[in-house]
């Protein structure tokens, strides 16, 4: 028998955020992951209210949502020192020239580069600003880091990425 969502959440919300601020997490972070988590559960409660231990399958999907965050900013932050001509220079601020590093670009490579390093956008803000699905996003974006690989090494001097 299913069970009310809401009784649900307020008997368990205050344990899930607990939970993952044991796992090392901030509070805020173990929050957030938790609203999304529940947002999730409440998305799909027809299901997930018949679990034997729901809330089981909320600490999961938290947990991965914080993992999946904590992913993102590690490929951001091994991304941005080959598309920036400077890695000291503070992430919003990219070099001036940078628009003339990223003109050897197609067009949707060029506004995919544009939108993920330079507006900050994560992949499914952009791809919606683009008119495409996060998929063909992905697909632009990784030519365009391709493309500009080589040229961005030599600019920093390292010739062996750069051949």
């Amino acid at each position: 028998m299913a069970r009310d969502f809401d009784g649900f959440f307020k008997d368990t919300y205050t344990a899930t955020v607990r939970t993952l601020e044991y796992d090392g997490n901030c509070r805020e972070d173990a929050q957030d992951a938790a609203q999304e988590a529940y947002v999730r559960a409440y998305a799909r409660w027809w299901r997930v209210g018949h679990y034997n231990e729901p809330a089981a399958w909320v600490r999961r999907v938290a947990v991965n949502v914080i993992r999946d965050d904590h992913r993102r900013l590690i490929v951001r932050e091994k991304a941005m020192p080959i598309i920036a001509v400077d890695p000291v220079i503070p992430e919003p601020e990219l070099p001036s020239d940078f628009a003339e590093v990223i003109e050897i670009l197609p067009q949707r490579q060029r506004c995919a580069v544009d939108l993920y390093y330079r507006a900050g956008f994560s992949t499914e803000e952009a791809a919606a600003r683009m008119g495409i699905s996060p998929g063909a996003f992905r697909f632009h974006l990784s030519r365009a880091r391709r493309a500009l690989t080589p040229r961005m090494a030599e600019r920093i001097g390292l010739t062996e990425v750069a051949q």
